[in-house]
């Protein structure tokens, strides 16, 4: 049975034991957070639960850090001398590169930095990971553990990782967004809250089914705007105001702060 241990009960946290849950993968989970509160969280998914890190809830064959990048040099000193040279360290924290997470460690550890989102939760989604040097025994060891929950994928190097966070990582949270839009725009229009929230949640989930089954999304999009209809006016108003090239410059600050996530 794999013994993990998890620092920083935060959402991503909650998403990553769903998915665990979902996966029926054995684990014996302990959970570390400052915050009284979240010993609710660990009850829930049946894992121990402390406030401060020991030798014995970092016995573990993982620890995963998804404690808030600003805290990660008061939390990998803390493990630092608790830690064994078997545990397999894998980084969840944005922006915070494997030589920084080793420049504060006291031995020399196995470290990974992964990234994924909140979907996580509700179905395999994408582990993208990216290490510098793991030997084949280890790697195999995290392939295993990861894919039990999730799809995996190498990077070449961390700046993918820095990418992939400012894409996929924040990704679920531009869904919402447009998700609210049209909403609202159905309750502008004069629909009630609870149909408001049906009828956006059938579009969403249906369309993504339409670009799952069809990877020519331009011929889907002439599919659905005729000539001089509706759905024709509507993109010619988003492309007219360049609404395209403002979401574009948008990732990209994204992807600007995940190479700076530590600057104010």
């Amino acid at each position: 049975m794999i013994t993990i241990t998890i620092i920083g009960a935060g959402n991503l946290s909650k998403s990553i034991l769903d998915g665990i849950e979902r996966s029926n993968l054995k684990c014996n989970i302990n959970i570390i957070d400052v915050d009284r509160k979240k010993r609710l969280i660990a009850k829930k998914y049946g894992a121990s639960f402390n406030t401060i890190c020991n030798e014995e809830n970092l016995n573990s064959d993982f620890i995963l850090l998804l404690s808030k990048p600003k805290d990660f040099k008061k939390v990998i000193k803390s493990i630092a001398p608790l830690i064994n040279k078997k545990t397999i360290i894998l980084s969840f924290m944005a922006g915070i590169t494997i030589s920084q997470i080793k420049e504060n460690l006291s031995s020399k550890n196995n470290v990974i930095r992964c990234m994924t989102n909140l979907a996580i939760s509700s179905e395999s989604n994408y582990v993208f990971y990216y290490t510098k040097s793991l030997s084949k025994i280890m790697l195999a060891r995290t392939k295993d553990f990861l894919s039990a929950f999730s799809h995996l994928k190498k990077c070449a190097d961390e700046d993918q990782i820095d990418k992939l966070t400012a894409l996929y990582g924040s990704g679920p949270a531009y869904y919402v967004f447009y998700n609210d839009i049209i909403r609202e725009s159905f309750m502008n229009m004069g629909f009630n809250k609870k149909e408001s929230i049906l009828y956006t949640n059938s579009l969403i989930s249906g369309s993504a089914k339409l670009i799952k089954n069809n990877s020519d999304t331009n011929s889907l999009l002439n599919s659905i705007a005729s000539k001089g209809g509706t759905t024709e006016a509507a993109l010619k108003y988003i492309k007219r105001n360049s609404i395209k090239l403002h979401i574009m410059k948008a990732l990209k600050e994204a992807y600007k702060r995940s190479k700076r996530i530590l600057n104010k």
